[in-house]
C-alpha cells in the first residue's frame, strides 16, 4: 500500500511536471508581461512553500483558465442544445458567458491557492511555535550547538510547519553551505510567520553576538507558553458565553416554542399563514437543525489558531 501510494504520488509529480512545461511554452511570454503586476502572488508563493517559479505559476493559471473556458465553451452549448433543447444561438450565449463566469473562478482559485497556502502555513507555524520552542529549549541545555537543535526539531513531526522550516535551515548548511547564521536569516526571510520571524531574528543576534543561547530559549519559551495559557483562557471565557448563548436560544427557546405550538395545535388556526402542524413540522426539521448548523459553523471559523 505504501509502494502504491509512493507510485501514485510519483506519478502525479511527473504529470504536473509536464503540465507546467506546456504552461511554460504556451503561456511563458504573457506570464513576463504579467510578472511585475502580481506583487502579491509573489510574496504568497515565496512563502507558500510550493515549491514552482513565479513565472511557470503564473503561467500555469493562465494556463488553466484557458483549458476550462475552452472546455466549458463547447460542453455548456452542446450539453444545453441538445439535452434542453434550447436554441442554438440561446446556447451559444449562455455557454459564452458561463464559460467566462468559470473561467474567472478558475482565475481567482488559482491565483489565491499560494496566498491561501501561505496564511495556513502560517497559523500552523503559529499553533506549534510554543511547544517547539519549549523543545529546543529542553534540547539547548545539554549545550549542543543550534545546528543541532535545528536538525533534531526537523525530525519531529509533530510540530507540523514548524519543523519544515527547521529541515530548511538544515538543507541549507548541509547542501548548500550556509553558515548558521545565514541559514536563519534565509528562513526569516521566507517564512510566513510574523512570530517565527521574530523569533529567528533573536536567534541571530545571538548567534552573531555570542550570547547565551540557553537563556535566551528559556526567556522565550515562557513567553511562548504564557501567551499560549492566556489565549486559552480567553477562548474558554469566550465559549462559556457562547455555552449560555446557546442553552437559551437554541435549546430554551425552540422547547418553549414547540410547546407552545403544541398547545395551539389543540385548539386549531395558523402561524403566519401556515398550518400550524406544518409550522411545527418546519421548525423542528428545518430551523432547528439550519441554526444549529450555523452555530457550529460559527464556532469553528472564529476559534483561535491555538486553542
Amino acid at each position: 500500500m505504501v509502494n502504491n501510494f509512493k507510485l501514485q504520488s510519483k506519478l502525479l509529480y511527473v504529470m504536473f511536471d509536464k503540465y507546467k512545461k506546456i504552461s511554460s511554452r504556451l503561456f511563458g511570454s504573457f506570464a513576463e508581461r504579467l510578472e511585475g503586476r502580481l506583487g502579491g502572488l509573489k510574496k504568497g508563493l515565496q512563502k507558500s512553500d510550493l515549491g514552482i517559479l513565479y513565472r511557470t505559476y503564473i503561467s500555469v493559471i493562465l494556463f488553466t483558465t484557458f483549458l476550462v473556458f475552452l472546455g466549458s465553451l463547447v460542453s455548456v452549448p452542446f450539453f444545453m442544445y441538445i439535452f434542453l433543447s434550447e436554441t442554438l444561438f440561446y446556447s451559444i450565449l449562455m455557454g459564452t458567458g458561463i464559460s467566462m463566469l468559470l473561467a474567472s473562478f478558475t482565475f481567482l482559485f488559482v491565483y489565491y491557492y499560494p496566498i491561501q497556502k501561505s496564511n495556513s502555513r502560517a497559523k500552523n507555524i503559529k499553533s506549534n511555535l510554543p511547544f517547539a520552542i519549549n523543545h529546543m529549549s529542553a534540547i539547548a541545555n545539554s549545550k549542543v550547538p543550534p545546528y543541532v537543535i535545528f536538525k533534531l526539531l526537523a525530525q519531529f513531526e509533530e510540530y507540523g510547519e514548524v519543523s519544515t522550516e527547521a529541515g530548511k535551515v538544515v538543507r541549507d548548511v548541509d547542501v548548500f553551505g550556509h553558515d548558521m547564521s545565514t541559514a536563519l536569516k534565509q528562513a526569516s526571510k521566507r517564512t510566513p510567520s510574523e512570530k517565527f520571524k521574530d523569533f529567528l531574528s533573536g536567534l541571530i543576534s545571538v548567534e552573531e553576538t555570542g550570547g547565551s543561547l540557553i537563556d535566551f530559549l528559556e526567556v522565550q519559551a515562557d513567553k511562548a507558553m504564557f501567551d499560549y495559557r492566556q489565549k486559552r483562557k480567553r477562548y474558554l471565557d469566550t465559549l462559556s458565553t457562547y455555552a449560555d448563548f446557546y442553552t437559551a436560544v437554541l435549546i430554551a427557546a425552540p422547547l418553549f416554542l414547540v410547546a407552545v405550538l403544541t398547545t395551539m395545535s389543540m385548539v386549531g388556526g395558523e402561524v403566519l399563514g401556515m398550518d400550524i402542524r406544518d409550522a411545527m413540522a418546519l421548525g423542528i426539521y428545518g430551523a432547528i437543525p439550519l441554526m444549529n448548523t450555523i452555530f457550529i459553523a460559527f464556532i469553528h471559523f472564529t476559534q483561535p489558531e491555538v486553542v
